[in-house]
């Protein structure tokens, strides 16, 4: 079963907003799938949207913004 994700949890303590965390998965759903289509890696179980959630949720993404600056929780 798939994992259920709130906007809360994935803006909560940070400077971000609701958009700006979907608009995150997004971009890193996309630069997963891409590396896994250049590696020839088939589709596994999770989604990839999934993954990239769950690597947001648990702060595995460096957010940098165009001047540089990066968010609080500096990732």
């Amino acid at each position: 079963m798939s994992n259920v994700f709130f906007t809360e949890e994935l803006t909560v303590e940070e400077d971000m907003n609701s958009y700006q965390a979907v608009l995150l998965a997004s971009k890193e759903a996309r630069r997963l799938n891409k590396a896994r289509l250049v590696a020839g890696v088939p589709e596994g179980e999770e989604k990839i949207t999934t993954i990239a959630l769950d690597r947001i949720v648990e702060k595995k993404i460096q957010v940098t913004y165009a001047d540089g600056k990066e968010d609080s929780s500096g990732r």
